[in-house]
């Protein structure tokens, strides 16, 4: 019987990172825990392998989805900063 698999350490990471307020800077600096990059190299390995379970591809998948959601805000973080250098 599987059980429902766990979030990822990187989204907890980020709920926490988001949870208090971080400025703009903060986001930007934002680096994951080396635990959460050595789990996501170590699910990267098994996948090259085809030797991942679903409970460890779900996982490798949230890695991707928290990749994702921090470009897009990283960028909009830098469109806000170049909009406000243009003089008005």
């Amino acid at each position: 019987m599987s059980t429902a698999p766990t979030s990822s350490p990187l989204f907890d990471e980020l709920s926490t990172l988001f949870a208090g307020g971080p400025t703009p800077e903060t986001i930007l600096e934002f680096r994951p825990s080396p635990a959460s990059i050595d789990r996501a190299n170590r699910l990267l390995g098994i996948s090259r392998n085809n030797s991942l379970d679903e409970d460890a591809r779900q996982e490798l998948e949230q890695f991707a989805q928290a990749e994702r959601l921090m470009r897009l805000v990283e960028a909009r973080i830098r469109a806000n900063q170049n909009n406000a250098l243009v003089p008005r």
